[in-house]
């Protein structure tokens, strides 16, 4: 498990930890697990998905940046809206 976070506008959208999330960057799909490399992605309008153990959560992103490191996935992002399936 790690650590996820979504902030939107100064507001904490979700706070969960996760078992995996998956973001589309300008150049493909990435996918991220627990243990990842330090990484940081910029993002411009783009869908979020977030596995829980609760199960899936959809968002669509606009102007974004996801920080990863081991433990931790952190999205900051102008506006964040759940897509409720």
């Amino acid at each position: 498990m790690m650590d996820c976070k979504v902030l939107a506008s100064e507001q904490v959208i979700l706070e969960e930890e996760a078992t995996q999330v998956s973001c589309r960057t300008p150049t493909g799909w990435l996918g991220i697990l627990p243990g990842h490399a330090p990484a940081v992605f910029g993002l411009e309008d783009a869908p979020l998905r977030i596995v829980t153990s609760q199960g899936e959560r959809h968002f669509r992103l606009h102007l974004a940046v996801v920080r990863v490191n081991r433990t931790e996935v952190l999205v900051l992002a102008d506006r964040a809206e759940e897509n409720h399936a």
